[in-house]
């Protein structure tokens, strides 16, 4: 049972960092688009993609970390506190995201940022996990 809710939590996971990265590459794109129909259709995808992937594929990766830090009873490690400090990071990047997606006019710097931190805050999260170093 253990190595399927692991599975599943990698995989989780690393959906939730993928959809990250597209909402804010969308929101990118949303800058350079110029037909108001195109904006409104990439809009429309936007909240589509934030509301009906991100937010359920979370709660999955959430809930299956939580049995794998329990089943392996590593919940009081340093290492973990660590890491969930970096997940909670994720997460407030992710309504960040989504509040980007209600904004009518993100600067471009702004939304590049965005995406710059997801990949860092990636980065950490799967060294923790991977090394466990502290």
């Amino acid at each position: 049972m253990y190595a399927y809710v692991l599975s599943l939590h990698i995989t989780a996971s690393a959906l939730v960092i993928g959809s990250l990265f597209m909402q804010s590459l969308m929101v990118v794109m949303v800058l350079r688009l110029k037909n108001p129909e195109h904006v409104a259709g990439t809009r429309i995808i936007q909240r589509r993609m934030h509301w009906f992937i991100y937010y359920p594929i979370l709660a999955v990766a959430l809930l299956s970390g939580l049995w794998v830090a329990w089943a392996t009873e590593t919940l009081g490690q340093k290492w973990l506190h660590w890491k969930l400090v970096l997940v909670v990071l994720l997460i407030g990047l992710g309504f960040l995201t989504g509040h980007a997606l209600r904004k009518q006019a993100v600067p471009k710097p702004f939304a590049m940022a965005v995406h710059i931190v997801i990949f860092l805050v990636a980065l950490c999260l799967v060294y923790f996990a991977a090394l466990k170093p502290v």
